[in-house]
């Protein structure tokens, strides 16, 4: 098995095939067959610019959500590429390759058009702790974002199992209820091992996790322990607010020991889909114990 195999791609073995382990800015971090560890490229500006529209009926210009889709994809973590090898300096990204597997919500600071926030998974673990982060609208929202994710599976995880106190079980009843068949519902503790058995099946050879979830759920504890060392910065849980610190600022693609890889997301604050007037907020909108 090649390298760029053993980092999930399933096509056909051929030179300049890499895919984005990281991205910062203008650069791209790659893995490949034509070097070990991680070269450095960047997106040749000819490939990536927009492309020209012709102008609607009415004459009124285009939305901008038609603009986005006239748009060449932009690489992110998680993407396979397709790259011209330069040993002597920054290799040149020429294409974004099909993505069979992508999620997306509304974008933030433009409601017309969607941000993308992990593609080419095979599991999405959609991740909410039992504390104050506990919302089942907001589990909601994101599986009907991930109706429409391709061939990737969604996986719903309520972290933190060790906080579990007396009379939770109404919220967890309500929680499968939400639910209702749409994805699968584990609960894990990271502190105790509850769990873990059922998510390191997940984590098979060249297979890929994405985690999201709201900042604090502990995205990057899981990712600590299927890695077996610190790859990301914890902090414990802030007692006076129950929330953990967020940690996760960027994109990165994590090779695990098992073989897997894993995804990991900064946290999502907003939730929503694209021309919606209101999305769900992960402040204000939870349903635990601490709410009526």
């Amino acid at each position: 098995m090649t390298r760029i195999e053993r980092f999930g791609w399933r096509g056909a073995v051929e030179p300049g095939i890499g895919r984005v382990v990281s991205a910062h800015g203008d650069y791209y971090h790659l893995v490949c067959n034509e070097a070990e560890g991680e070269i450095l490229a960047r997106k040749k500006k000819s490939a990536f610019g927009r492309m020209k529209t012709v102008a609607p009926d009415d004459m009124n210009g285009a939305k901008k959500s038609e603009l986005q889709a006239s748009e060449p994809l932009k690489p992110i973590t998680g993407d396979f590429v397709r790259f011209r090898h330069n040993a002597q300096g920054d290799s040149m990204i020429l294409e974004v390759l099909p993505r069979f597997s992508h999620f997306e919500r509304r974008d933030p600071a433009a409601r017309r058009t969607s941000q993308t926030l992990a593609v080419n998974f095979d599991t999405l673990f959609i991740m909410m702790s039992l504390n104050e982060d506990f919302s089942t609208a907001r589990i909601s929202r994101y599986l009907a974002l991930a109706e429409d994710i391709g061939e990737g599976e969604a996986v719903v995880v309520l972290t933190k199992a060790d906080l579990w106190r007396d009379g939770d079980e109404a919220f967890v009843d309500e929680l499968v209820e939400t639910i209702a068949g749409r994805a699968r519902l584990m609960r894990i503790s990271a502190l105790t091992g509850e769990g873990m058995d059922a998510v390191r099946e997940y984590a098979a050879p060249g297979k890929t996790l994405a985690f999201v979830g709201s900042s604090g759920v502990g995205k990057s504890t899981l990712l600590n322990t299927l890695a077996g060392e610190a790859w990301a910065a914890t902090q414990e849980i802030q007692e006076w607010s129950g929330k953990g610190r967020h940690t996760t600022t960027s994109r990165e693609l994590v090779m695990l020991p098992s073989g897997a890889m894993v995804i990991d997301t900064p946290g999502v604050r907003e939730i929503g889909m694209v021309g919606e007037a209101d999305p769900v907020v992960a402040k204000g909108v939870s349903t635990h114990r601490w709410r009526t």
